[in-house]
C-alpha cells in the first residue's frame, strides 16, 4: 500500500481517547457500541539519531499521516520510547531526551516535564501505565514517578533498585519489570507497588530479564514476558534462558510459567503471541492462546513478516497488527483479521514499536 498523508482528516478521529490500552484490561470486550477510530503509531527511531515520531492511522481509509508531533510543534520529538493515551491527552515518554511531554490529541505540546534527579542527571524514563487519575512512569534510575493528570505535576516518586521497564496498573497496584539491563543477573524481579503510597508491597521472582511486555489480560491476571539471556547456538542447552511468557496472580503473586514468547497482545479470551528468538529464527512462530481453555492454535506463518517486532490487537474489530522492523529500513505494519487472513500493510517511520488504538 502506498503511503499517504491525511493529517487533517485524521484529527477529527482522535476523539474519545481511552487509557494506556496495552496495559489495562479491554474496556470494550463484547461491547458492540465501542468503535475504533484509528491509532497512533509509535516510532522510537534509530538509536542515537533522535528521529522518533508519532503518526496517526485512519482505520476507515487505511492511511497513515506524517509525524503529527513535528507538524504541530515545528520540531522533532527526538527519541520516543512510549506513548500513553489517557483521558483527552497523550503522554510521550523519551528516554535519551529524559523527558515526559503532555500532548493534545493532535500532538501539540501542552507541557514538557524534564526528568532529572537532584544532581541534574537524567532519569531516563522508559514506559508508562495509567489508572486512578494518574500516569505512572518507570525510569532507568530505579524510580517510578506518579503524574497527576489534572495538575500535570509529578506528585510522588518511589525509589527502587535496577533498570525499570514495562509496567501495568491493576486495582490500585503497579506491577513493574526490573530488567537485566546491567547484566548482573539480578534482573529477575517484578515489583508490586502500592499506587497510592508508591511503596513496595512485594518482590515477585520471575525468569531472567522481564522487559517491555507487561499487561493486564481480560482474565485479570498479569502477563509478563522475560527476554532471558538472548541464547546462542554456541551456548550449552542448560545455559540458555529463552524468552518466556509467565502469568502472575495479582492477589497471591503466584507465578505460572507458560511457554516461549517474545511479544503478546490480548483481546477477550485470546492471547496473540509471537515467539521470535533473535538467534533462532528458524523456530519463530505466531499463534493464538486461549486463556480459558489453555489451547494453542496457529495464527499465521510468521515467515511472511520480515523481522517481527510487535503484535497488537484492535480491541474492537479484532484485527491484529504485526510490526515489521527490517534492519536499515523504515518499518511496516501488517494487518490480519482475527482468523489470520491477511488484509493489508502500510509503511511507517523509523523503528516502530507500538500501535495505540483510539476508541470510544
Amino acid at each position: 500500500m502506498k503511503k499517504a498523508f491525511y493529517y487533517l482528516a485524521l484529527l477529527p478521529l482522535m476523539t474519545g481517547l481511552v487509557s494506556c490500552e496495552n496495559n489495562d484490561p479491554n474496556p470494550n470486550d463484547g461491547n458492540p457500541e465501542v468503535t475504533t477510530y484509528g491509532a497512533y503509531i509509535v516510532n522510537t527511531g534509530n538509536w542515537g539519531k533522535n528521529d522518533g515520531s508519532i503518526q496517526g492511522y485512519d482505520a476507515k481509509t487505511s492511511t497513515v499521516s506524517e509525524d503529527i508531533y513535528k507538524l504541530q510543534n515545528q520540531k522533532g520529538i527526538g527519541d520516543l520510547q512510549d506513548l500513553c493515551i489517557y483521558g483527552s491527552k497523550l503522554y510521550a515518554i523519551s528516554t535519551t531526551s529524559s523527558k515526559i511531554e503532555i500532548l493534545e490529541k493532535n500532538g501539540k505540546i501542552i507541557k514538557n516535564i524534564p526528568m532529572m534527579n537532584d544532581a541534574n542527571q537524567p532519569k531516563k524514563p522508559r514506559y508508562a501505565a495509567a489508572g486512578g487519575g494518574y500516569v505512572f512512569i518507570t525510569a532507568y534510575d530505579g524510580t517510578v514517578s506518579k503524574l497527576d493528570t489534572l495538575s500535570m505535576e509529578i506528585t510522588k516518586e518511589g525509589k527502587f533498585e535496577g533498570k525499570l521497564e514495562g509496567l501495568s496498573y491493576n486495582a490500585g497496584k503497579l506491577f513493574v519489570n526490573k530488567s537485566n539491563y546491567d547484566m548482573d543477573g539480578s534482573g529477575n524481579i517484578v515489583y508490586v507497588i502500592n499506587a497510592e503510597t508508591m511503596e513496595k508491597i512485594e518482590d515477585i521472582e520471575v525468569i531472567l530479564n522481564p522487559y517491555t511486555q507487561n499487561i493486564v489480560s481480560s482474565d485479570g491476571n498479569i502477563y509478563v514476558v522475560s527476554a532471558g539471556n538472548y541464547p546462542t547456538e554456541d551456548q550449552p542447552e542448560d545455559e540458555r534462558i529463552y524468552s518466556t511468557l509467565q502469568k502472575i496472580n495479582p492477589q497471591t503473586y503466584e507465578v505460572e510459567e507458560l511457554f516461549k514468547a517474545s511479544y503478546i497482545t490480548n483481546r477477550g479470551d485470546k492471547m496473540y503471541i509471537i515467539y521470535s528468538e533473535y538467534n533462532f529464527q528458524d523456530k519463530a512462530k505466531c499463534f493464538v492462546y486461549d486463556i480459558k481453555t489453555k489451547e494453542e492454535s496457529k495464527f499465521i506463518d510468521i515467515s511472511e513478516v520480515n523481522t517481527p517486532g510487535g503484535i497488537i490487537a484492535d480491541p474492537n474489530s479484532g484485527d491484529v497488527y504485526i510490526i515489521s522492523n527490517p534492519y536499515g529500513q523504515l518499518s511496516e505494519v501488517y494487518i490480519y483479521d482475527e482468523n489470520g487472513n491477511f488484509k493489508s500493510k502500510f509503511e511507517t517511520g523509523a523503528y516502530t514499536t507500538n500501535v495505540k488504538f483510539v476508541t470510544e
